[in-house]
């Protein structure tokens, strides 16, 4: 796999490609400059399945801050990653923090997030699913992950592929750049924003909240918001 920027796709200010440096694979315009190095890669064997959280195929998106002539893409939630394809090999879309991919037709948005959570720093892909620049921000992390195939219990038998697997999606809510995962109830929602849990209450009983529905929980969030 390789990784370069959308070189196709030109911020909406003009920006031209002036120079070429180095051995060939370094492009620089006025305020950008696109890597087309190698990623390292493992000795090629057979998985079963795809690591797409959508589909293997590559969809038609818009990028904010970005032209409407941009590559299909995809979302490979094993790398977590955007690929498109350009001469018949694979790219990465280079990760910036703040990086909007809308996804029309899947009716996705997916936003490059450098967040906290468990202690952890991550700079990766989640779907945004509540407004950009909400107090209190809803996402989705997607994820696959690669399972080992079993091994054949004797001579005769054959062995099983490692298979990618889709993990459950975690849902999570934001408070500035620290990302808890969703509370499994009112009591801990308001505790862990410090809401006013009677008030939480009543539009969760008026409006039928059910925190395993995901059009439940944007509900919620766009109450708590106002």
């Amino acid at each position: 796999m390789k990784k370069i920027f959308l070189i196709l796709c030109l911020p909406l200010a003009t920006a031209s490609f002036f120079a070429q440096a180095g051995n060939g694979n370094v492009f620089m315009s006025n305020d950008k400059i696109f890597t087309l190095g190698k990623r390292s890669k493992s000795a090629e064997y057979k998985i079963d399945g795809n690591p797409y959280s959508n589909s293997k195929k590559f969809e038609k998106v818009t990028i904010d801050g970005f032209s409407k002539n941009v590559q299909d893409l995809r979302y490979n939630a094993y790398e977590d990653e955007m690929e498109f394809t350009q001469n018949n090999e694979n790219y990465f879309v280079d990760k910036t923090d703040g990086l909007v991919v809308n996804f029309p037709e899947l009716k996705k948005t997916y936003i490059v997030k450098d967040y906290t959570y468990l202690g952890n720093k991550k700079l990766g892909y989640l779907m945004l699913l509540n407004k950009k620049d909400a107090k209190y921000g809803l996402f989705k992390r997607e994820k696959v992950e690669l399972i080992p195939g079993e091994k054949s219990p004797n001579a005769y038998g054959k062995d099983a592929n490692d298979y990618f697997a889709k993990e459950k999606d975690l849902y999570l809510i934001s408070n500035g750049n620290q990302f808890y995962k969703f509370p499994k109830d009112i009591d801990e929602l308001a505790v862990l924003l410090s809401l006013d849990k009677n008030e939480l209450q009543s539009f969760a009983k008026s409006n039928k909240i059910n925190f395993n529905k995901e059009a439940d929980l944007i509900k919620l969030v766009d109450f708590i918001n106002k």
